[in-house]
Formats: C-alpha cells, sequence, structure tokens
C-alpha cells in the first residue's frame, strides 16, 4: 500500500504546484461554464478525502467539520460570504496526507462502514476508500487544470 500513499502525495503536490502562481482573485473566479473554482476543488479533495476515509471508519476527522461544509459534496463557492484561504488549504493538504499514512499503518480502519458512492461503486474497507480518493483527486486535478486555462485565456 505504500505505492498509492505516494501516489497521492505526488497527486496532491503536483496539485498545489498547478495552481502556486494563480492569484486570490483567479483562485476563486468561476468560469461562466462552471458550477465551482478551484479553491473549491482544492477543499473539496481534503473533504471529501476525510468524510470517505475517516467519517466512515467512525473516527474523528482531522480537519473541523465547518471546512468540511464548505467543500463536501453539493456545497458551492456561490454559497460563500467570504474568500477562502489558500494556505489553511495547503496545511490541511499536508496534514491529512502525512497523518493518513500513520493512520493507516497504526490500522486505525478496522470499523469501515460500507458506503456506494454517486458513482454506483460500493466501498466496504479503508483500502476501497483509499483508492476511490485518489481516482476522486485526479479527477478534480483535471477539472483544476482546466479552470485555470478557462481563466488565464
Amino acid at each position: 500500500m505504500s505505492f498509492i500513499f505516494e501516489a497521492l502525495k505526488t497527486i496532491r503536490q503536483n496539485t498545489l504546484e498547478a495552481v502556486s502562481a494563480l492569484s486570490t482573485t483567479q483562485l476563486h473566479q468561476i468560469p461562466a461554464n462552471a458550477s465551482n473554482n478551484i479553491i473549491w476543488n482544492l477543499g473539496h479533495n481534503v473533504a471529501t478525502q476525510q468524510i470517505l476515509c475517516y467519517k466512515l471508519a467512525n473516527i474523528e476527522m482531522l480537519i473541523p467539520q465547518d471546512f468540511v461544509d464548505l467543500y463536501k459534496k453539493g456545497s458551492s463557492p456561490k454559497q460563500w460570504n467570504q474568500e477562502q484561504n489558500l494556505d489553511v488549504i495547503k496545511n490541511y493538504f499536508a496534514l491529512t496526507t502525512a497523518n493518513f499514512e500513520i493512520d493507516y499503518l497504526a490500522k486505525k480502519f478496522q470499523n469501515y462502514k460500507p458506503y456506494t458512492t454517486s458513482s454506483g461503486l460500493t466501498l466496504t474497507c479503508i483500502e476501497d476508500a483509499l483508492l476511490y480518493n485518489y481516482g476522486h483527486e485526479n479527477l478534480h486535478y483535471g477539472v483544476i487544470l482546466n479552470l485555470k486555462k478557462q481563466i488565464l485565456s
């Protein structure tokens, strides 16, 4: 399983690198044909990983519930009343990446509650959630690159 944790670290590094030169305004811009923005996608990756892996295993999430509420599935940056802080998300990227592997190796995810995703896949254990989450983060990396292209054109 060490490969998947390295892959998660890499996709998160690539994601942050892709947005590193963008301004706060660009991170929050919602292109005309989009329903969210870059910063929402970044926070959404963190929130989803915490829900899929920690909450469904009945383990306390590493991030506050109010952060999850801002970025969970079905939320929208159109509902926000203030700009979000990229540094907070960067810190959560680091925290949730490092601690996830530590917690996995400590076998903390033994009480995983099966969950059927919106794509119809049923996650029955932490390994399913870990693999699904990696694919999910790759999907949103692609969305971020697409949004960035629209914003910069």
